[in-house]
């Protein structure tokens, strides 16, 4: 086919192009009570719309290889369209998660970031649903796309989902790419970040109760003292220490993972990928 048309490549997130993010997700939530009314108590200078965990994306919890492969994709396909779609919540996803990924892989997706709000209730997602969308966005671009025999065979041939649960499209489950989970994790402390990175007074989160009641439910993962006595587990400074220690034996070191490597090996056969295409990377990958 001669007329310009884009290759389509949408990405999940979690366990697909990065490990687990669940240590800056405790930091996102509780930079979030902070923030609730910093301009009002002047916490911060100003309130920072993104927190920032480029460099552990950086030392690892960013794929291996996945800057390589947008690279390869670029190069070989040219017309590169990269989206993402993910199950975690819009304002996660447009508050610190793409932005600190963008940073770390030195790319831009194009927007909109699909979330869960595109997805069925049961948290299973709709390729067609994002795909429209994709589409309607393009159309500028593409004017070819203005076709409907264009957009068709931009579907059945150039587009790629790539997603690490198994039949994760519950209308096209066959123009899934099946990655294996990507589990990376590296604990660190949130609350000695939080309170040298953003200069936060630990007063601050000692005398608010909504803080402290999410630093207690999430104590295995969130360690903080605190000399309050309505908190006996977070005034208890050995158990505390004690938490911390079990996190960080729990660090879990993947960097060895070669499912980007493999995908590039696998598509400098391929030009297009319809389903049975899709169905051969899947066999060759695992």
């Amino acid at each position: 086919m001669s007329k310009k048309l884009p290759y389509i490549f949408i990405f999940d997130i979690d366990n697909c192009i990065v490990g687990n993010v669940e240590y800056p997700i405790y930091e996102y939530s509780i930079l979030e009570l902070i923030k609730n009314n910093c301009k009002q108590k002047n916490i911060f200078n100003k309130c920072n719309k993104y927190i920032n965990f480029v460099k552990i994306l950086k030392k690892g919890l960013l794929r291996p290889y996945f800057k390589e492969f947008i690279k390869f994709i670029k190069k070989k396909y040219k017309n590169v369209e990269i989206y993402l779609y993910t199950n975690s919540t819009y304002k996660w996803t447009y508050n610190g998660l793409v932005y600190n990924i963008e940073k770390a892989a030195n790319i831009k997706f194009n927007k909109p970031y699909f979330t869960r709000d595109y997805s069925y209730d049961d948290m299973s997602k709709s390729i067609s649903n994002v795909y429209n969308v994709i589409i309607n966005k393009l159309k500028n671009k593409y004017k070819s796309l203005k076709i409907k025999k264009n957009v068709l065979y931009v579907f059945n041939n150039r587009l790629m989902f790539i997603d690490n649960i198994p039949n994760n499209l519950k209308d096209y489950p066959k123009k899934q790419v099946i990655c294996n989970s990507y589990n990376y994790s590296k604990p660190y402390n949130i609350i000695n970040k939080i309170q040298k990175k953003y200069n936060i007074n630990k007063k601050i989160i000692e005398n608010n109760v909504h803080i402290l009641d999410y630093i207690l439910f999430n104590n295995n993962k969130i360690t903080f003292y605190t000399k309050n006595k309505n908190y006996l587990l977070l005034n208890n400074k050995n158990y505390q220490n004690n938490l911390w220690k079990i996190a960080k034996i729990k660090y879990k070191n993947v960097n060895k993972d070669i499912f980007f490597k493999k995908l590039i090996k696998i598509l400098n056969k391929y030009n297009n990928f319809n389903e049975n295409i899709i169905s051969k990377i899947n066999k060759d990958l695992f």
